[in-house]
């Protein structure tokens, strides 16, 4: 496996995990617009696993706050200080790495942690809570399974177990006081960490009493790319994102996909055999790469899908990619 065009690969798909893994927040939209009440946050909480993890939502947009965390995984330790704040009804967000190469991640308004969801007709919007566990509510059980201590705060611990081998389990240490996320894992099949991220110190924690407003802006939209998928794992939805990536010379298009919790990127484009993946599957770090070539165009292109899943997922979904004008798909 050539280690330069992996961790190119690695470089454009992957954000923190205190983002992606965190999925969406707020209420049925109108108008283009998802609203965030957060005077729900003194709701009382059940004993149900979907119900804390409702909270969790909620609390992770309607706090401002400053923290510092680790992850462990990929085969190294990385420790970030992460500052979200509100700002008349509108979230920013800043991601510091504090050691290794010096890396400063900004975002205002969207975050990355949003997801978008289907609909009958089959036009995309962005979701809101009650969207959110619904949706993953037909693919994963949530159970609550202990209490425990983290960063010095009282805690519940959550497990979001698959209804499928299509995708993998995750497991949350939720805030009792606040329901922020102070731990969260995703696990193997068999039921092991490969990637670990904790809040080791909370430095200012305040609730905001706004109500938020997310708003599908022109930009978030999904432009058409010269392939399609013609198999999905359950449940997946396409995501808006940036189209054109360069990886060591190869132009290639690239697609997102989530299903509110796993999120997985698709690639594809013509390479060369200097800037090729091999064919086949490939583990970088505690993620894992599928690697499919295609004669297209007079042309080989390659189709590449990296996530948080099992092989035989992304490998299927990378066997059944059609480029445009091809009248049949992998086999």
């Amino acid at each position: 496996m050539r280690q330069w065009f992996c961790a190119s690969l690695m470089g454009a798909i992957l954000v923190s995990p205190l983002l992606a893994s965190q999925a969406d927040a707020g209420e049925p939209h109108t108008e283009g617009r998802t609203q965030i009440s957060c005077s729900q946050l003194d709701q009382e909480v059940g004993d149900e696993g979907e119900q804390w993890f409702r909270r969790s939502l909620m609390a992770e947009r309607c706090h401002a706050f400053q923290v510092v965390a680790l992850r462990l995984g990929m085969g190294s330790l990385r420790t970030f200080l992460f500052e979200h704040r509100i700002d008349d009804g509108q979230e920013q967000e800043n991601i510091q790495f504090l050691d290794g190469p010096a890396e400063t991640v900004e975002h205002k308004g969207h975050s990355p942690g949003l997801w978008w969801t289907g609909q009958s007709e089959g036009a995309p919007h962005l979701a809101s809570i009650d969207d959110t566990v619904e949706q993953l509510q037909k693919h994963y059980d949530f159970s609550l399974i202990a209490r425990d201590i983290v960063a010095g705060r009282k805690a519940v611990v959550l497990d979001i177990t698959p209804r499928d081998t299509q995708r993998y389990p995750h497991r949350l240490w939720l805030d009792v006081a606040s329901g922020l996320p102070l731990r969260q894992q995703l696990l193997n099949a068999q039921g092991y960490a490969v990637d670990t991220v904790q809040i080791v110190r909370i430095d200012s924690l305040v609730r905001s009493s706004d109500t938020l407003y997310l708003q599908e802006s022109e930009g978030d939209v999904t432009p058409e790319t010269a392939w399609q998928p013609d198999w999905l794992p359950q449940g997946f939805y396409r995501q808006p994102a940036a189209l054109d990536v360069t990886l060591n010379g190869a132009r290639l298009q690239r697609e997102i996909y989530s299903d509110g919790l796993a999120t997985m990127s698709i690639f594809a484009g013509p390479v060369s055999d200097e800037n090729a993946l091999r064919e086949g599957v490939h583990q970088l770090g505690n993620f894992r790469a599928a690697a499919r070539r295609v004669p297209h165009d007079n042309q080989t292109w390659q189709v590449i899908a990296v996530g948080a899943l099992p092989a035989e997922v992304l490998t299927h979904v990378v066997s059944r990619v059609r480029l445009q004008g091809d009248t049949q798909t992998g086999q």
